[in-house]
């Protein structure tokens, strides 16, 4: 495993970090035991950075994090994040979940429509920030995160930068040691790097959605900024796994299309096998020394280890990097 310097946090985090948000156990799905696999299995392998959320599995991942890393808290890299409320079903889910595990084959079919029904809400106030952090270190079993992020928050919460001062002070006390922002769109991360006062943001950047390395990366580089990407396999459509496909609606046919043909033109340009494109996805991304990670969420072992050894075997070359991005 190779390492980065994530931006001016000095701190040497692994190129592939582990995404958590299928850790722990949710209202249809029970992961605990495989959680604990694939955190023992990505430690081993050298991976040192595991970005999760309070809001993930009703709090479950932060608790799979923190059984796993308890008694080797300083070898590891924790980020987290606040700011979202917990969903419509998210409020009931936690109370719920109990009752509902032995069911849940059977209650599946009604995932997606109440998916679809519930809503994420978002309270960044000092107040509700304060009490999600003294909640994350409770389940992570630490008495410090060290990256602590806002979860998509709005621009205004962003401009106005009252959110920073609680976010400094919390720095101040050792709950923390650098806070940034996992931000919706690119514009929202262009302009908290601008203010000046993050150490870290968190984008979309894939082989389909590039244009962050345009309008965040040199910013961010000049800025002193640590990059952290997410979705590397655009939300599904560079894998050949359909198991793995998350985020991406079944009816978005329009979208399906575009990603196909966009998928077939950089196949031409490059010559590349169309069975490996999640290996292709990854080599892309670290093929950018702005970027301090990619986190790459899998509760499968396999997976895990394709990843690792997609960024191992192979490099992209600066020349094939260009030519990706000319058209």
């Amino acid at each position: 495993m190779h390492y980065r310097v994530l931006g001016k946090t000095g701190i040497s985090i692994s190129e592939l970090g582990l995404g958590c948000g299928r850790l722990g156990k949710s209202f249809f799905l029970d992961n605990r035991k495989a959680s604990a696999r694939i955190l023992e299995e990505a430690f081993e392998k050298g991976i040192n950075f595991f970005d999760t959320a309070r809001n993930y599995g009703y709090g479950t991942s932060e608790e799979a994090i923190g059984r796993a890393f308890r008694h080797n808290r300083s070898k590891v890299i924790i980020a987290s994040k606040g700011g979202y409320l917990p969903s419509t079903l998210g409020r009931y889910g936690r109370l719920l979940t109990p009752f509902i595990m032995p069911f849940r084959r059977l209650i599946q079919p009604l995932r997606k429509p109440l998916k679809g029904k519930t809503q994420k809400v978002g309270d960044y106030s000092p107040a509700y920030i304060k009490r999600a952090l003294e909640e994350s270190l409770k389940s992570l079993q630490t008495d410090y995160i060290d990256i602590y992020q806002l979860h998509s928050p709005p621009p205004s919460v962003i401009e106005s930068g009252e959110i920073f001062e609680t976010l400094e002070a919390f720095q101040k006390e050792g709950k923390i040691r650098f806070y940034g922002i996992s931000v919706k769109n690119l514009e929202d991360a262009v302009s908290c790097i601008k203010i000046g006062r993050v150490a870290t943001v968190q984008v979309p950047f894939n082989l389909l959605e590039r244009e962050a390395a345009k309008e965040v990366f040199p910013l961010a580089k000049e800025k002193g900024v640590g990059v952290i990407v997410r979705v590397p396999f655009g939300r599904g459509l560079l894998t050949k796994d359909e198991k793995v496909k998350t985020g991406l609606k079944e009816g978005n046919k329009a979208l399906r299309k575009e990603a196909e043909e966009e998928k077939q033109r950089l196949s031409s340009l490059l010559h590349l096998d169309q069975t490996n494109w999640s290996d292709v996805a990854l080599q892309f991304i670290l093929a950018h020394q702005e970027v301090s990670t990619v986190i790459a969420g899998t509760i499968s072992p396999l997976h895990l280890k394709e990843n690792i050894a997609a960024i191992k075997e192979n490099k992209m070359s600066q020349r094939e990097r260009d030519l990706i991005h000319s058209l």
